[in-house]
């Protein structure tokens, strides 16, 4: 038995130190994974292939074991000891061999990862090779949220300038893409989209791919939803003059306002007469009303998005929710330019906003009376989400 033991761990320590071998000889390595393999073949279960890394399943667990073993043991050590483990680079060194196999096959362990904190935190693992390393993490378990974490972590570090933050986008894009509903990619996400708003302009192109692709994935919705409220709250806006022979940026815009049998708003300027008839203009910068249309006209585009969807693939929740959640935000910021001061200011006070549309008259809003008009024919249950979230004050049916 004892003989057996040792044999096992001769082998383990073997097949870890090819895997080092690998990260050692391979500076590009992009993904990771367990091959499915019951028996051993008599030769290296390590397979490296065009910066790609794979290990055989029969010995998996063993060496993850193995690695696990090895790694508590050192936590149990003493402080002192293990202060003095850590200033000595060729131990750091074997840390990170063990910490290396541990996590690729179970990244769920927070405590490896602090070792990795604390390796990073005495300058014995470099940051650029510990984002790497937690991108090859993500290529085998899209949604660890201790890789994610441990990013973010590292850009702590770093000033935000510095940052590929295109790159960090298609990191969390890959990892939504190989696993539907995941919650920590778009997460992560929205922690990009808050540190560097330059992605706005290609985050709503990418965005809207990714619906097209993934039509069922409510998360990329939410994000979608996420992104347009930053977008407006930044004053974002593209240019809305067209060159010659292009369409016209508000299209979507112009042809929801048609579908509300609101006609002749082929203008900027008529449409915001539509959509904020009461509002003197003067109170509110050119930007704003910019960033209103162009905001309103992406939202427009997603609920024709969405009915093409339904026509295309059938009736789907993530359509009628996010059908709805873009008619929600054009009208509420209706409402809020309209009403202006406080509610223009503070875009959370969403109660204020259902108040004004309780008492809000709507034969002198063209625009809120032909929704009002136009929504009602979808049926009962679309009536009372109307009341709920839009205060229309449809009957009871």
């Amino acid at each position: 038995m004892e003989e057996e033991r040792n044999e096992k761990k001769v082998l383990c320590e073997k097949i870890i130190q090819d895997i080092n071998a690998v990260f050692l000889k391979d500076q590009d390595l992009a993904s990771f994974e367990i091959i499915p393999k019951e028996t051993n073949c008599n030769k290296s279960p390590v397979v490296h292939v065009e910066h790609n890394l794979g290990l055989e399943s029969w010995c998996a667990q063993h060496v993850y074991d193995h690695a696990h073993r090895t790694l508590i043991s050192h936590r149990r050590q003493s402080s002192q000891q293990q202060l003095r483990t850590l200033q000595q680079q060729q131990q750091s060194d074997i840390l990170a061999k063990y910490l290396n196999v541990a996590l690729l096959i179970n990244p769920d362990v927070t405590t490896f990862w602090h070792i990795r904190r604390q390796l990073v935190q005495k300058n014995r693992l470099s940051i650029n090779k510990e984002l790497q390393f937690s991108a090859l993490v993500l290529s085998i378990k899209p949604k660890s949220n201790e890789a994610f974490a441990y990013r973010r972590w590292l850009y702590s570090f770093q000033s935000a300038d510095a940052i590929d933050w295109p790159n960090e986008i298609g990191i969390c894009e890959r990892a939504a893409d190989r696993c539907a509903s995941n919650y920590h990619a778009w997460s992560h996400r929205q922690w990009i989209l808050q540190s560097g708003p330059c992605l706005l302009q290609s985050e709503l192109l990418r965005t809207e791919k990714f619906m097209r692709k993934h039509i069922s994935d409510y998360s990329c919705y939410h994000y979608r939803q996420v992104l347009l409220g930053r977008a407006y709250e930044l004053c974002f806006a593209l240019p809305t003059d067209p060159g010659p022979n292009c369409p016209s940026p508000l299209a979507s815009l112009q042809q929801l306002l048609t579908n509300y049998g609101l006609r002749g708003a082929d203008r900027a300027e008529d449409m915001l007469d539509l959509l904020l008839p009461g509002m003197d203009r003067s109170a509110v910068s050119s930007q704003r009303l910019r960033s209103f249309l162009y905001c309103c006209n992406v939202a427009a585009s997603d609920m024709r998005l969405c009915e093409e969807q339904k026509a295309m693939y059938g009736q789907r929740d993530c359509f009628e929710l996010h059908r709805r959640a873009a008619l929600k935000f054009i009208v509420e910021q209706c409402v809020r330019l309209e009403a202006g001061g406080l509610l223009a200011a503070h875009p959370a006070a969403t109660e204020d906003v259902h108040r004004h549309l309780r008492q809000l008259d709507f034969e002198t809003h063209p625009f809120l009376a032909a929704v009002r008009r136009e929504e009602s024919a979808l049926g009962a249950k679309h009536r009372r989400w109307c009341n709920l979230h839009l205060s229309f004050g449809y009957p009871a049916d």
